[in-house]
């Protein structure tokens, strides 16, 4: 195949030449877009992170470190996915997810771990309840009520420590629904119980319901948020966000499998 004709007059391009010339002028361009690209996803100017949580984003440090991370970044994509621990953390290990925002302390075989903030335990009561205007709700006086919980997200986790918390021998019951955040607050709001929950996910109202610090003597119970990642993840998007936690977190801790 010929691709010039030799003149006198200089060299010209055959046909098949041009087509040559134009198919490698167009392959030569996505190339170097394909390396532009790689770069930036490599310097996390672009790329996508998966944030799985159950904690609420109206309020408290997961929502701050959301708006610094996407004004920072603003090319990458985050995702955010909700479920319970179990699944999440399966999630993390499995590549579907790039961090588990979840309850602390716990250590997970396999993963790293970030000690992050702490948050005030709150509860959830009808306006009209009896302790409505109390300033902070003792444990002890909630030993008669009525608990709703979900069935999934924090919820099992929410009701093993209100079990651990209350007093002996007392009389609380929980009612476990399939249902999301929202709903739970409409549940309370309807008068047909009660419901814990991280301070974090106080900031939005609900018809008919306050928010009410709940804990002892020595004040509100405090909860840690703590996250959880594969250190096999290659993920520079991953990367920059967890440096964003490490700059806001409270106590300097971490922990990591063996």
């Amino acid at each position: 195949m010929s691709l010039f004709e030799r003149r006198s007059s200089g060299v010209k391009l055959t046909e098949a030449g041009e087509r040559f010339l134009a198919d490698a002028t167009r392959l030569l361009d996505e190339v170097r877009d394909a390396a532009s690209r790689a770069r930036d996803a490599g310097s996390a100017a672009t790329g996508r992170l998966v944030i799985g949580t159950y904690f609420s984003a109206s309020t408290g440090r997961f929502r701050d470190s959301l708006v610094r991370f996407v004004r920072q970044r603003r090319r990458i994509e985050v995702w955010l996915r909700e479920g319970g621990r179990h699944d999440l953390l399966t999630a993390v290990r499995r590549g579907n997810v790039d961090l588990a925002l979840l309850l602390g302390p716990n250590d997970e075989p396999g993963l790293d771990r970030l000690a992050l903030w702490q948050e005030a335990g709150m509860v959830a009561l009808p306006e009209r309840h009896r302790l409505a205007d109390r300033s902070i709700v003792p444990w002890h006086n909630l030993s008669g009520e009525t608990f709703i919980v979900t069935s999934r997200g924090s919820g099992p986790e929410a009701r093993a420590k209100v079990e651990g918390l209350l007093p002996a021998g007392h009389g609380a019951r929980f009612a476990a629904h399939d249902i999301g955040r929202e709903a739970l607050f409409n549940l309370v709001g309807a008068d047909l119980g009660v419901a814990v929950l991280a301070e974090s996910a106080s900031g939005a109202s609900y018809p008919g319901v306050v928010f009410r610090p709940v804990g002892d003597e020595n004040g509100p119970t405090m909860v840690e948020a703590a996250a959880y990642w594969d250190p096999k993840r290659d993920n520079p998007a991953l990367r920059r966000f967890l440096a964003l936690l490490c700059a806001i977190q409270d106590p300097p801790s971490r922990g990591g499998a063996d």
